[in-house]
């Protein structure tokens, strides 16, 4: 159940993500088109790690998470525990518990609001060092693609001719 709780918060962080628009399909969700020609990697990382860095960026990013993360420890938790309470006790023939009406994530854990108060502080430098990653990656991109080349054309040189 733990499990269940503790990813509760990538949910809701995700939502906003799913639900955003294009603003010219009146509020429908826009997928991204998977068809369309994909940039170089190194281009789509450098534009990443520009945008990750960005203290603009970051500090909105930090006050969503901060505000998401508030609300998040504020939802009340019976409509998703009572299901799995009477499984539980179904599953294991035992009497079912009652659960709280008012159980919140900040009640069953008080100091969970300090959590939410870290990752909102912590979350520029995380960015900063994501940033950071991706430039590494972008710059190993062409000695990877190079590696994955060579081995292709050995692999290929190996296989019997028909």
């Amino acid at each position: 159940m733990r499990k269940i709780l503790f990813s509760l918060p990538f949910f809701v962080l995700a939502a906003p993500l799913a639900a955003q628009t294009d603003g010219q399909t009146n509020g429908a969700i826009v997928l991204p088109d998977f068809d369309a020609p994909t940039p170089p990697a190194e281009a789509a990382l450098g534009g990443l790690a520009e945008r990750l860095s960005d203290p603009a960026t970051q500090d909105e990013i930090a006050a969503t998470v901060s505000v998401l993360s508030e609300i998040l420890l504020d939802l009340p938790l019976a409509p998703l525990i009572e299901p799995l309470a009477e499984a539980t006790a179904d599953v294991a023939d035992l009497p079912r518990r009652p659960v709280d009406p008012d159980l919140t994530l900040r009640r069953m854990s008080p100091r969970a609001g300090e959590v939410a108060q870290r990752m909102a502080r912590d979350l520029p430098r995380t960015m900063d060092r994501m940033a950071d990653a991706s430039d590494g990656i972008a710059a190993l991109i062409p000695a990877l693609r190079d590696a994955f080349l060579q081995i292709e054309e050995r692999v290929e040189g190996s296989l019997p001719r028909e």
